[in-house]
């Protein structure tokens, strides 16, 4: 009777090892999905793309899943209720940090964990050229002496460029009225077009209208100067000390994740990040590598969080 009992006990044994989850030796045997909370085309998508081609040495497809809408919290939302076996991963960025939470959305910041931070962009304040402004003391003096006659274009609530105008309307105390748009791309058309008068993105946006003299830059949003935009002065150079509100992008698992996967990941991002494509487009787009470990990037967002949170609570912007 006890050899029968052994076997039995054998054979459950054996059938929850052939079920071992990840975190096993065998890690990755099927596809791994990258949720981007985005649609196709933008920069989140740039990066994870670039991230997936290189992401080869797992030995096994990384599929990108857009889940864009809602401002990026439905695709948060699915990375976060997806099974925490390693083979789902997605792109968090600023927003997921900043972005006051309900039930609807379905993200939850406390059930995420973090793999690799990806990049830091710090953002670029232009200027339509039609504009008599060519610095940060004069954006701000035009505006206080047309108080609601400026506009500035709004990509998206709770993006680093609406945050980072917002936060400079408070320090500065003047009236920008804020004019909303789906995305950078026809925030930018309108820039361009001098529909509005100034917006906040990422340096690889403005560039092309910079060298035709279309736009003009003002500052950089950045503590140090943005690599794509060597010229252009900081806030805190152009006189508002500590300002800083950036662009990030990072890697990110369910919370219940195994270590050893998290670690797994966390080595092949850093690998991908350093192949020459990826490092010539982040050039390209003013993107700052930021090398760190899971412990740490888990640290930064938690930091961002808090930060970002306290910033929107004192601006009293709502989700809308």
């Amino acid at each position: 009777m006890w050899l029968g009992r052994l076997s039995a006990v054998l054979a459950i044994c054996g059938a929850a090892l052939g079920a071992a989850p990840a975190g096993a030796d065998d890690y990755p045997s099927r596809p791994i999905h990258l949720i981007v909370p985005y649609a196709a085309g933008g920069t989140a998508d740039a990066i994870a793309r670039l991230i997936a081609k290189h992401l080869g040495s797992l030995g096994q497809t990384v599929v990108i899943d857009n889940r864009a809408g809602a401002g990026g919290l439905i695709g948060a939302g699915v990375l976060t209720q997806s099974p925490a076996d390693g083979y789902t991963i997605g792109v968090l960025a600023t927003p997921h940090a900043a972005t006051p939470l309900d039930r609807e959305s379905g993200f939850d910041r406390t059930r995420v964990k973090a793999v690799a931070l990806v990049a830091v962009v710090p953002g670029l304040l232009c200027v339509n050229s039609t504009v008599p402004a060519r610095s940060l003391a004069d954006v701000i003096g035009l505006a206080r002496a047309k108080p609601g006659q400026l506009s500035y274009g709004n990509p998206g609530n709770f993006s680093a460029g609406h945050l980072a105008m917002e936060m400079l309307k408070a320090q500065s105390r003047v009236d920008i009225v804020a004019v909303p748009y789906r995305g950078g791309a026809p925030a930018l058309q309108d820039l361009v077009a001098g529909q509005i008068a100034m917006s906040i993105s990422g340096p690889s946006n403005f560039l092309p209208y910079i060298k035709t003299g279309q736009l003009r830059p003002i500052a950089s949003t950045g503590l140090a100067r943005s690599t794509a935009a060597p010229d252009v002065p900081t806030f805190a150079e152009s006189g508002m000390p500590g300002f800083e509100l950036n662009e990030w992008y990072g890697i990110f698992a369910p919370g219940k994740t195994p270590p050893d996967v998290v670690a797994r990941l966390s080595r092949d991002i850093a690998q991908a990040l350093a192949q020459d494509d990826v490092r010539a487009f982040f050039t390209t787009i003013g993107a700052e590598p930021r090398a760190m470990a899971p412990d740490a990037v888990d640290g930064f967002f938690r930091n961002e969080t808090d930060r970002l949170g306290k910033l929107v609570a004192t601006l009293g912007l709502k989700n809308e």
